[in-house]
């Protein structure tokens, strides 16, 4: 009997050999009395993002492709049914409860679907969702994940911690820059400089899946903030000083806009994941190809 890793929901299959004599075996997989579980082939585990929060990490997840998990209303009452319709509230599927809520009525984005895909809508006037603090006090490390299209060109905010980078220690965004308009833009904040980083040749509209990882504990800005764009490691330039010592805040995310009413993103959103860690390669590379089946981006 060969020995497994897991199966989609998380069971374990052992390295215990062959399954006690007597002990049925079903479709390759077999339980012994105790509950020990033996399979007669590998078995190779479906990937979910949830997997990147299995060891207790804080952080968020929302899919918008689950309806399940989206209201119509800020007080999470109406489910989201049908295309068109508001989101007032997306759940976390990341097991933290770190959900994400409208403003008010009129910052709530549409949900969206064509072709297969389902995404939130943000209009780049006051769309916005934001989640209550999240203590990531324990960690000076982030990852986060997104499928995102970019209607727009202007500087604007697709995920921030904190009311602002610029001035909140312990903080990070990822945007879209003015500046440059062909760019995806990321900045961080340790506890005393905001260094950024950006990725050009990005031409709006254009559809793309972002990874960034963040590293307050490096001492150099190429591997303070790191870019990958559709799968594949990019060169960013960079400005500024590095962002100095200390680990992230206790603050809210904010998505789609500042916390202050500035800096909205038209854009639509596929997939969002933000984790408390440094993302394995193979975690990478997963949580990438999971996000562009949500996406389409390549």
């Amino acid at each position: 009997m060969l020995p497994g890793r897991r199966t989609a929901d998380g069971a374990l299959f052992v390295t215990q050999g062959p399954p006690p004599a007597g002990t049925p075996l079903v479709g390759g997989i077999a339980v012994s009395p105790a509950g020990v579980i033996y399979a007669s082939q590998s078995v190779v585990p479906v990937f979910s993002p949830l997997d990147l929060f299995a060891s207790g990490e804080q952080g968020a997840w929302y899919d918008p492709s689950d309806l399940s998990t989206m209201f119509q209303d800020r007080a999470g009452t109406t489910p989201v049914t049908a295309d068109g319709q508001t989101v007032g509230k997306i759940l976390d599927k990341s097991g933290r409860g770190n959900h994400a809520v409208a403003l008010s009525d009129a910052a709530r984005p549409l949900y969206k679907t064509s072709g297969g895909l389902h995404w939130m809508q943000f209009d780049g006037v006051d769309d916005s969702l934001s989640t209550a603090a999240i203590n990531f006090t324990s960690t000076d490390k982030m990852s986060v994940f997104g499928g995102v299209r970019k209607n727009s060109a202007f500087d604007s905010i697709l995920v921030e911690l904190g009311p602002t980078t610029l001035s909140t220690a312990g903080s990070f965004y990822v945007g879209s820059d003015l500046f440059a308009s062909t760019t995806w833009d990321a900045t961080l904040r340790g506890s005393s400089s905001t260094p950024g980083a950006y990725v050009t040749g990005y031409t709006t509209p254009v559809t793309s899946i972002l990874s960034v990882l963040f590293d307050i504990a490096q001492t150099t800005i190429d591997d303070e903030i790191k870019w990958r764009i559709d799968g594949v490691a990019k060169i960013a330039t960079t400005s500024g000083a590095t962002s100095g010592t200390g680990n992230f805040s206790n603050n809210a995310l904010n998505i789609a806009m500042r916390e202050s009413g500035i800096l909205a993103f038209n854009c639509r959103i596929y997939s969002m994941i933000v984790l408390g860690r440094l993302a394995t390669t193979q975690e990478i590379t997963d949580t990438e190809t999971w996000v562009n089946t949500k996406t389409g981006a390549y």
